[in-house]
């Protein structure tokens, strides 16, 4: 039994202390609910590292840069968008920008016709995609020097 009101103190900030520890731990070492989003070749991955290498490329890949797309639909539409751009059958030696159509995971893709890509060409794929769709469409990846960067954020993050 509680007496007075400096052990009620103590003890509710023990009790929160615990909690607190708790939910750290949990967070940090717990398993992964989720498999990462990517490709099932493994080539496209959509988590944190490979947006950061693609950071690093950016400017040499093109004359306009493409942020990380914030999560939108559910994850089964970007895993079936993720899935689409990894069975096509792009050329190694070239740049290539993808948009996708969140609904069906149509893929609209760009080659561009040097290293770096022009703004137009950077453009186009999502251009094309909003011309038959209006909306709902966002970039998805690009292909650069044979590796592919993802710029979806998964919809469970």
């Amino acid at each position: 039994m509680i007496h007075n009101k400096r052990q009620f103190f103590i003890s509710g900030a023990t009790l929160l202390l615990v909690i607190a520890g708790v939910w750290i731990a949990s967070h940090f070492f717990g398993e992964q609910s989720k498999p990462p989003l990517a490709s099932a070749q493994g080539q496209l991955s959509c988590g944190s590292e490979q947006y950061s290498e693609y950071n690093k490329n950016m400017v040499l890949a093109g004359e306009m840069t493409i942020g990380r797309q914030p999560p939108t639909g559910t994850r089964q539409q970007q895993q079936a968008m993720v899935d689409a751009f990894g069975a096509l059958t792009l050329p190694k030696d070239k740049t290539v920008i993808a948009a996708s159509f969140l609904k069906t995971g149509k893929v609209y893709t760009q080659i561009c016709q040097g290293e770096k890509c022009t703004m137009n060409e950077m453009a186009a794929p999502e251009q094309a995609c909003l011309a038959e769709n209006w909306s709902g469409c966002q970039y998805l990846a690009m292909q650069f020097r044979e590796k592919q960067y993802c710029f979806l954020t998964p919809a469970d993050q």
